[in-house]
């Protein structure tokens, strides 16, 4: 079993900055989903304002099947993102509220999880009893550094709750960007090696069009398919993220669930949103043996 733990959002894109298309988003809630297409149940751990955003994200979830238990509801607003759609990696301005106030439920049960995925959105702000949870040996704890200045309280990266978290990961994803905001501008290799001495097993390096670089800590593979028609890539680090964990969990190695993850976020580039209709799980399975014996 996996469980998300994250931000819950309304994302307003637009493509041309004047008119703009309301999603649910947040990119926790986005992989959830993937998922659930994919017919993997998760466990998402998120919070939204007490107001049309967040029920209509609840009902939404329920309208998929997807359990809300542990979705959390404030006084505030829910937090919202303006998106600006792009071929690159795009713009955002966060307007955030009631993600910023995420807990850990009372009596969570970690027995019998997996994987826990942590979005960087959850420790920016209150972060002790997320730390304690992280810290937890027995969890494999998956995190997605999309760390943003702002993101943070002063607008500026806070280094220590995200280092804390290193300690602990499992697994690790980054962007190129995100790589940069946390420790600069360095060779791409040097990110992946840095990221190892944290302990951490698996390290894969998403580049945009160059592909990604994807680690075990012994060797580095290039994987690099490229897509045709890129409309808008809000969606392409979560649906990576999709292909992983639906490997991981049908015991995939780590480079053949990053083929995956790649020949998913293909698909979903070429349309706008964080989630979009993804096809069944054999088409995409087909494309993985297809290119498997060249890059693999």
């Amino acid at each position: 079993m996996i469980a998300f733990l994250g931000e819950s959002l309304i994302d307003l894109i637009s493509t041309d900055g004047k008119t703009f298309l309301k999603k649910i988003g947040g990119s926790p809630l986005n992989i959830a989903r993937n998922l659930n297409q994919l017919g993997i149940k998760p466990i998402i751990i998120s919070r939204v304002g007490n107001d049309f955003f967040g029920r209509e994200i609840i009902e939404t979830l329920k309208s998929e099947n997807l359990e809300t238990k542990y979705i959390q509801i404030g006084r505030g607003n829910t937090s919202t993102v303006i998106i600006l759609a792009s071929p690159k990696t795009p713009d955002f301005i966060p307007f955030r509220d009631e993600d910023k106030n995420l807990e850990i439920p009372e009596g969570f049960n970690l027995k019998n999880i997996k994987f826990l995925h942590v979005s960087c959105w959850a420790i920016t702000h209150k972060t002790e009893k997320i730390k304690k949870i992280v810290a937890n040996k027995n969890i494999k704890i998956a995190f997605d550094p999309n760390c943003r200045k702002k993101l943070f309280p002063r607008k500026k990266i806070d280094l220590d709750p995200i280092y804390e978290i290193l300690k602990n990961t499992y697994i690790i994803k980054p962007s190129l960007d995100d790589a940069r905001e946390i420790f600069g501008i360095l060779p791409e290799e040097r990110y992946i090696e840095l990221l190892h001495t944290f302990g951490i097993k698996y390290v894969i390096l998403t580049m945009g069009k160059e592909g990604s670089l994807v680690s075990d800590g012994h060797k580095i593979k290039h994987i690099k398919l490229l897509s045709k028609n890129v409309v808008d890539t809000t969606g392409a680090g979560d649906a990576f993220w999709s292909g992983i964990y639906y490997g991981l969990l049908n015991d995939f190695s780590i480079f053949k669930a990053a083929l995956l993850g790649t020949v998913i976020s293909i698909h979903v580039i070429e349309e706008i949103g964080g989630v979009v209709k993804l096809k069944d799980i054999s088409d995409y399975l087909k494309e993985v043996e297809k290119y498997e014996n060249s890059i693999l």
